[in-house]
Formats: C-alpha cells, sequence, structure tokens
C-alpha cells in the first residue's frame, strides 16, 4: 500500500460505525414494522408511557419479548424511557400510530420489509437486466406502499387537490368519464367515485394483487359508479373518452411511461385534463445526492421496486423512483401530443402535482 493509499484509523472508525448504523437501520425495519403489524405504536399512544408488564397486560403478548422490543426501539430514539416507563414523544406518536394523519409513516418499514423474500431474486436481475413486477414482490409489498399515500388521497385528494383543477369539480358533479391509471387498491378511485356519484369512474391496473384488493374495497363501499380493469386485457379507449386521468406515483414504475403517456393522450378528450403525482427530484443525480433530503430512501425503494418494475420486461425503460422529475415530465408529455403543462401549488415533501392538458 502506497503512502497515498494508508488508511485513516479515525476515518475508519468513523466509517465503520456509520456502517454498524446503517446495518441497526435494517433491523429496525424488521422490528418496527413487527410493532406496526402488532399494534405496539397504537398502544404506546393509547396507555403509554407504560412499563413492559402493563403494555403486555393492556396487549396480551409476552412480556420478555415486548421488554427487549422496548429496549430496541428506545436505543433508535423511536420510543422514550424514563423512570422504567415506556412511551411515545407527541411527534413519535403521529409518525408511528396516528395512520390518519399526513406524516404517517410506520407503513414505510411494512414495506420495506415485505420486500425482504424478494432479495434473492435481484442477483438475477443484475445479471440479466430483467427486474420484478409490483406481483412478484407479493399482496404485503403492494398493500403497505398504499398504506403510505393512502391518507392523502383519502381525506386531500377531492377538498384540496381536484379544486385546483380549473373547471374540473363542476364537470365531475355534473357527470364526467374519469380513468384512475394505476389505481392500486382504489383508494384514490373510491374517494373520487364517492364524491362524485354522477361520474362514472375506470381503473386501471396490472397487479392481481391490487385489483384484488380494490375489488373488496369496492364491494364493502357499496359505490355503483365504479369499474375496475386489467389493461393488459382491456387497454385504455384509444378515442377521446374521458373528461379527466388522475395517476398517483405511476409512471416512474411503468416499464413503457412513453406508450402510458401517448395511451392517456389518445383517451383524454381535447378539454379535458391528465393529474399526475410523481416522486419530487432533481434533474440530476448530482443534485439528488446533495439536496433532496430523502435520496436514500428512494434509491433504495427504486432498486427494489420501482425501477425493478420498470426493467420487468427485456425493453423496460428503468426510470426509477427519481426517475420522472419535471424536465422528464415535461419532455415526455410534449412529445406525446400535451401543449399545456402547469405545477400546482399542491404537493409536499414527497410528491410534486402536475395539470397536463391536451
Amino acid at each position: 500500500m502506497s503512502q497515498a493509499q494508508q488508511v485513516d484509523r479515525e476515518r475508519l472508525e468513523k466509517f465503520f460505525f456509520r456502517v454498524a448504523n446503517q446495518v441497526s437501520a435494517g433491523f429496525n425495519c424488521s422490528l418496527s414494522a413487527l410493532g406496526d403489524r402488532l399494534g405496539l405504536y397504537k398502544a404506546l399512544a393509547d396507555v403509554g408511557p407504560v412499563n413492559s408488564d402493563e403494555l403486555a397486560a393492556h396487549t396480551g403478548l409476552h412480556e420478555r419479548w415486548l421488554r427487549e422490543w422496548l429496549r430496541h426501539q428506545a436505543c433508535v430514539g423511536q420510543v422514550e424511557y424514563a423512570d422504567d416507563r415506556f412511551g411515545l414523544s407527541p411527534e413519535a406518536r403521529i409518525v408511528l400510530a396516528e395512520e390518519d394523519h399526513a406524516f404517517f409513516f410506520a407503513s414505510g418499514f411494512t414495506a420495506c420489509t415485505a420486500t425482504y423474500p424478494s432479495i434473492p431474486r435481484l442477483p438475477d436481475a443484475f445479471r440479466t437486466g430483467l427486474g420484478l413486477t409490483y406481483d412478484d414482490h407479493g399482496e404485503a409489498c403492494a398493500c403497505n406502499l398504499e398504506r403510505m399515500s393512502g391518507y392523502l388521497q383519502r381525506t386531500e385528494l377531492v377538498p384540496k387537490l381536484l379544486p385546483e383543477i380549473d373547471g374540473i369539480v363542476d364537470r365531475l358533479e355534473a357527470g364526467a368519464a374519469v380513468a384512475d391509471v394505476g389505481c392500486g387498491s382504489g383508494t384514490a378511485l373510491l374517494a373520487m367515485a364517492e364524491a362524485f356519484p354522477a361520474s362514472t369512474f375506470t381503473g386501471y391496473d396490472t397487479s392481481t394483487h391490487a385489483l384484488d384488493n380494490a375489488r373488496r374495497n369496492l364491494a364493502e363501499s357499496g359505490v355503483d359508479n365504479v369499474r375496475l380493469v386489467d389493461p393488459s386485457a382491456e387497454p385504455m379507449p384509444d378515442a377521446p373518452t374521458f373528461d379527466l386521468v388522475t395517476t398517483f406515483d405511476v409512471v416512474h414504475d411503468t416499464t413503457h411511461p412513453a406508450d402510458l403517456i401517448r395511451a392517456i393522450r389518445g383517451s383524454l378528450k381535447e378539454d379535458g385534463a391528465w393529474v399526475c403525482a410523481d416522486i419530487r427530484s432533481f434533474p440530476t443525480f448530482e443534485q439528488n445526492l446533495a439536496e433532496h433530503p430523502m435520496a436514500a430512501l428512494l434509491y433504495g425503494f427504486s432498486v427494489t421496486v420501482c425501477m425493478s418494475s420498470g426493467m420487468s420486461t427485456p425493453d423496460g425503460a428503468g426510470l426509477g423512483t427519481l426517475g420522472f422529475n419535471e424536465e422528464v415530465a415535461r419532455t415526455m408529455t410534449s412529445d406525446a401530443g400535451f401543449s399545456r403543462f402547469e405545477v400546482l401549488e399542491y404537493g409536499n415533501a414527497m410528491n410534486a402535482y402536475y395539470d397536463i392538458r391536451p
């Protein structure tokens, strides 16, 4: 080893502990997903601060297992510890226990661990280039990714987002034709269908798991103005049909995004609108590396889920989670024949929202 390559002991130790912390984060994903699944965060929100005996009495779970789980959670800083009692701060309560809050994110742990069974298949993907579809990850992955965005679609789509689209609420109230492309479990679709009973809604998705969940949710809702479609069996119409098309975190996942965008353009009426939500990102990796607060999380999702989905056919585009940024979106929609592209004021740290018109 040359003098220039000699190891700096202090930097070595710092890097070792940085890696150790990332290994710790891997265990934390598993144990936090377990806490979410067992309802432990909600239990702590309801009765905490408590000791492990009290939590065991409240949940009916084994005290020794709870004690070790609580100690782990205190060490990672998700649970507070004082005087032999464990509890959630007001902020932790929101993020970990309050599913009907915009900042709820315990579902992220469960979505992450739902990808673990597919990890043994990724070496072949790296060798061949062929990725995994959403269904390859199983039902749990689809369901928990849906949980991550469900609150906003249930509570903000109708009262906050749609009113930003000029004239669309009036058309929906009068009776419009709407398509939700990549509808998942149908959360957004059902929110709109319940709010606008005079309109008709078509949900498209290629995931069998997602469509099965959507059918169950549709049956429970009782609405009768929704139909669910697998576009591989029934493609979107190639004539102007829809007054409104919505996509929520869909374009970057698709194997052929240019084809999808052209299909949306072909199915949209000339005075219609496409409301597109996709991951907020920068045009270059250097900007994402330096400025994006969730870049590591999103690139992790990309390798395991999003880019993998986009590479699940031999000629897949593989945009990746951060690949459909505003610059790319403007170019691809213009190439497909759209003439107007507006960034909406509605948005958040994770997503940008666009009003795209023919």
